[in-house]
């Protein structure tokens, strides 16, 4: 969902000083091996790419480099990929979804100082949904069940809603604001190991007014709650902490956790991630000049 929903945000933000368009790359085993080759050479030039994920595996390295060579800047948005698995080779930034990636990445000596924040933001259409005003609490997990882990004890008073496609998501979008809590513990899953996940779990639950109850290693988690954020789980156990807030609802603690949450909202909110989207385009623009690049 990363493009269509950048291409949300960045058209409701930016709508005035950025023309934003998604493009589909042509796949070289339906199209021909040529044919990726004559899209690059076809695409506006006076632009600056951001290729996400799937499209940078795809893409052939003789057309990132034709698409380097005339346009504005080639940039690789890797969202949750493994360090491992990131190519490297042929973009002038490498663009990370979250601190965590940013700071593995940039770490790495082919990357170093080309690598840049775009953080990613919650689904835009949550900015239209009323915010939560539950009088009691209620928790919810939103997304693809095999992707977390409820305990037995706690799971009756957990709500489940799939949304493992676009379609069960935007059924489930109009129920989430009677929730008062988001439960974001993940469970591991074979073929995950070394993925950097955005804290998008985290960015929902803000967006909609909601606390969230996540283990303290989430990634960006406490840089963006505070080590003090009361709902981190510890282990493997988040039931102390699940029961904890559901009696303190309403209550000192619960006070400081949506405090927290608000500012949550403002650092993964778009207008922040629209900016760091600008910053990159005119970053490359301004350099692209410099150097006298079309």
């Amino acid at each position: 969902m990363r493009v269509f929903q950048m291409q949300a945000l960045l058209a409701r933000y930016l709508t005035e000083s950025l023309d934003v368009r998604v493009l589909e790359l042509p796949e070289r085993r339906t199209h021909g091996r040529g044919a990726q080759i004559r899209w690059a050479l076809s695409v506006p030039g006076n632009a600056v790419y951001l290729v996400s994920k799937t499209a940078v595996r795809a893409l052939g390295s003789t057309a990132a480099a034709i698409l380097r060579w005339r346009t504005r800047g080639l940039c690789y948005d890797h969202v949750d990929e493994p360090r491992d698995s990131m190519r490297l080779e042929g973009a002038d930034r490498h663009v990370c979804c979250s601190y965590a990636q940013f700071d593995a990445v940039a770490a790495l000596p082919a990357v170093g100082a080309r690598a840049r924040l775009v953080l990613h933001a919650a689904d835009l259409r949550l900015r239209d949904l009323p915010r939560q005003r539950a009088s009691e609490f209620g928790c919810v997990y939103l997304g693809d069940p095999e992707n977390t882990s409820i305990p037995p004890a706690i799971a009756s008073r957990i709500d489940v809603l799939n949304a493992r496609t676009s379609g069960e998501l935007d059924r489930a979008l109009p129920k989430l604001s009677g929730y008062a809590m988001h439960y974001a513990v993940r469970a591991w899953r074979p073929g995950q190991a070394g993925a950097m996940k955005p804290f998008v779990k985290g960015a929902t639950a803000a967006a909609l007014g909601a606390a969230i109850l996540a283990a303290r290693d989430t990634p960006d988690a406490e840089r963006l709650l505070g080590a003090d954020y009361p709902y981190f789980h510890e282990g493997d156990d988040p039931v102390p902490v699940f029961e904890r807030a559901e009696a303190g609802f309403g209550g000192a603690e619960w006070s400081l956790a949506l405090e927290r949450m608000r500012a949550l909202d403002i650092a993964l909110g778009p207008e922040t991630v629209a900016g760091q989207v600008h910053a990159l385009v005119t970053e490359l623009y301004d350099h692209t000049a410099r150097r006298g690049r079309r």
